[in-house]
């Protein structure tokens, strides 16, 4: 697999992501976190963004506790791997989310950068960079 690093991810430099997948337009992080190919999952009003009807369309903590419940999750304290569980990390900067990521079932995570690929990573290689920091954790079990 190729390594991917950024200054947009300054972690990514001591702990480099593994890309996975080649880019793709089809589908974004929040999208890629909730195992779903086909949408660009977002709260905005514009051709080309899926968010589901009920679901408040505001980019806030709140509204994605909601889209995360819609799909079986509850916020749990951490990360860590837990036998049994499927896990998401939701990341804020400045207080708005901006980013999702789900845990694979040996520990790391894995996300989508955008429109681009999905890599595979440890939370602080994805911390303190562009997509902020992870604001709240979620499970459902599997």
């Amino acid at each position: 697999m190729a390594q991917f690093t950024s200054p947009e991810f300054p972690h990514s430099f001591s702990e480099p992501f593994e890309i996975t997948s080649p880019a793709s337009g089809e589908y974004n992080c929040i999208a890629w976190a909730l195992l779903d190919l086909t949408h660009f999952i977002w709260p905005l009003r514009q051709r080309g963004f899926y968010w589901p009807k009920g679901l408040p369309m505001k980019e806030t903590r709140s509204a994605f506790v909601d889209l995360f419940a819609k799909h079986g999750y509850k916020i749990c304290d951490n990360g860590n791997l837990e036998k049994g569980f499927l896990k998401l990390a939701l990341f804020e900067k400045d207080g708005i989310p901006t980013h999702a990521a789900r845990q694979l079932p040996y520990g790391k995570w894995t996300s989508k950068i955008g429109a681009h690929f999905d890599v595979s990573h440890s939370l602080k290689a994805m911390a303190g960079g562009r997509y902020g920091e992870v604001a709240l954790f979620f499970k459902k079990p599997v």
